[in-house]
């Protein structure tokens, strides 16, 4: 049952770059939560990431719990940097599922659309 939700939330997390030299499906940023915890995103969190990211001042934390999941999580906004001329955030994100808790330095960048996209490590 795990396994089709995740294909959903991907399917519908995933944005296409259309730039000829870069034809590489990008994620929308917190898609990378659950991946050491055997849990994921609903698009309700998802939401809830874009909403932190958009609205969120360096050194803020904010924090929620999905019941229907299970999930704690923390977001703690880092610096706010230019790349390529795109606006991006740094961001430390914590999921706490069942006794396993992950943390990871993540970084996320507005795209043409106005959602925060995960910036892949160069």
């Amino acid at each position: 049952m795990k396994t089709p939700l995740l294909f959903a939330l991907f399917g519908t997390a995933l944005s296409f770059s259309v730039l000829a030299a870069d034809s590489a499906p990008l994620l929308l940023a917190g898609v990378e939560a659950g991946i050491e915890t055997d849990s994921s995103m609903t698009a309700a969190d998802l939401n809830k990431t874009q909403e932190i990211l958009t609205s969120k001042v360096t050194g803020a934390a904010t924090s929620w719990y999905n019941i229907d999941t299970t999930t704690h999580y923390d977001v703690i906004i880092g610096k706010h940097y230019s790349f390529e001329q795109r606006p991006c955030v740094a961001y430390e994100l914590t999921v706490k599922h069942s006794s396993k808790t992950a943390a990871q330095q993540l970084n996320a960048c507005l795209d043409y659309s106005g959602k925060w996209i995960a910036k892949l490590a160069q």
